[in-house]
């Protein structure tokens, strides 16, 4: 049997030799790489690894999800096995790394399961990780709600799920408040449908 070929991509050194230390324990699981950079993660090919363990923060600066950028470039390269490594939990961020091409997404105090997550990612039996799955079942029900209305009611409703008020919306929208009115009781109606 061959090896899962991984390439791990983390800026906290005692972090990255904790998790490769611990991954290397698996018999078909071979860390191939390791960077800590984003520089150094762009230099790998999809000839070369088979799946991509990404931290998000890559630098000093905890606001700059570096990690974002670096599973979009790899996508597109051709990589399409990443799974995120990461401590934020925040539902935005974790929407946002499927949308850069993510196909799991793990909270580091959940990294015994990384081993099994890289089997399932190398064998395209990918199980969403219990660390994400009510964020992104809460989004596809209410992407699957929301598909009854008109992209203008989407942009009302979004905004009233924000907690901006008839007032605050119309504003922002630049209409008036008795037509905020009249669409929201219009999406009321059409999502009661459901």
């Amino acid at each position: 049997m061959d090896n899962i070929r991984l390439l791990i991509v983390e800026d906290d050194q005692v972090w990255m030799k904790c998790i490769s230390e611990y991954i290397e324990q698996e018999e078909d699981i071979l860390v191939v790489k390791k960077a800590s950079t984003e520089e150094d993660a762009l230099q790998i090919s999809e000839l070369d690894v088979d799946v991509v363990l990404l931290d998000l923060s890559l630098s000093e600066d905890e606001e700059d999800l570096g990690g974002l950028r670096i599973a979009n470039q790899l996508y597109e390269q051709g990589i399409k096995k990443i799974i995120m490594l990461t401590s934020w939990d925040e539902p935005e961020i974790i929407l946002e790394a499927f949308d850069n091409g993510a196909t799991n997404y793990i909270n580091k105090s959940s990294y015994r399961d990384i081993p099994k997550a890289i089997r399932e990612a190398y064998y395209d039996k990918i199980s969403i990780h219990s660390d994400v799955s009510s964020v992104l079942l809460k989004e596809l029900k209410l992407e699957r709600k929301t598909r009854v209305l008109t992209p203008t009611e989407r942009e009302v409703f979004k905004l009233k799920e924000e907690g901006l008020n008839k007032v605050q919306i119309a504003e922002k929208l630049f209409k008036s408040v008795e037509t905020i009115k009249k669409q929201l009781q219009m999406i009321k109606k059409k999502m009661n449908n459901i």
